[in-house]
């Protein structure tokens, strides 16, 4: 695997010449900090709102803010967070070969393995470092406005989201490896994650499918367990593994 670290060292500096990283971390720093001001926030807007409401017949009764209510917050922000590094990176391996930027790297003997493990490897580490960075603002935040525990296994639970995205990235790969743009790319990543949504109706195969271990707010609250989502773990592990293995296959036998 001829080149994994210069063409790794090339990845980075991309993300960095293109203000990638420079976005995503205003990215990941905004919503670390909007869970919880907007969760604290909510019971005053309510209440300047309330006169609004009661002219047109609705009551208000007085609302209140917890914990919970910012990790919902934190949670729900995430696949958004998501879908725009889906957007954002969906081109990276495309616009390489529709350019043939990629040509020099390789007469020069570098790998096309290589290749693929490097935009693989800078997005994986890319997006982890900005969910923990996210989750630890966020984190930081809740503990100082609100001092009950109604809310446990953060650490768990935000592990698993973790890896359902991670699936996500992967399989964004997978299609990258053999799709000619990025909006084929990030067609066929999201009619798969819709696809386990809908399919995620039918209660008898919802413990199966990895889009179960984005239901936080069961896992934080106690109302589902980890040990409950285990098959789902399995499975998206396994699609994990096996979509980054397909990738660096299918990027070998590629057209130039």
């Amino acid at each position: 695997m001829n080149g994994f670290s210069p063409f790794l060292k090339k990845e980075f500096f991309e993300l960095y010449r293109k203000g990638r990283l420079l976005l995503f971390g205003i990215l990941f720093v905004f919503f670390g900090i909007e869970a919880p001001a907007l969760a604290k926030l909510t019971p005053a807007l309510f209440k300047m709102m309330s006169d609004e409401f009661e002219q047109q017949g609705v009551i208000i009764k007085d609302v209140t803010s917890t914990a919970a209510t910012s990790w919902e917050q934190f949670f729900g922000n995430l696949p958004v967070i998501l879908i725009v590094f889906v957007i954002v990176f969906a081109g990276s391996v495309t616009s390489e070969f529709s350019s043939g930027s990629i040509i020099p790297f390789l007469t020069k003997g570098l790998s096309r393995t290589a290749f693929m493990l490097s935009k693989l490897t800078s997005a994986l580490i890319t997006w982890s470092a900005g969910l923990w960075l996210c989750f630890g603002i966020t984190y930081a935040y809740t503990a100082y406005f609100w001092k009950d525990s109604s809310v446990q296994s953060l650490i768990p639970t935000l592990l698993l989201w973790w890896l359902y995205s991670v699936m996500v990235i992967c399989l964004m790969f997978f299609f990258a490896s053999f799709l000619q743009t990025h909006i084929q790319v990030m067609i066929c990543t999201g009619g798969v994650v819709f696809a386990m949504s809908v399919i995620g109706i039918a209660d008898s195969v919802k413990k199966y499918l990895p889009s179960t271990l984005t239901a936080s707010m069961d896992l934080c609250t106690g109302a589902r367990s980890i040990s409950s989502v285990t098959p789902a773990i399995i499975i998206a592990a396994l699609v994990t593994v096996c979509c980054a293995i397909f990738s660096l296959v299918l990027i070998g036998r590629r057209k130039i």
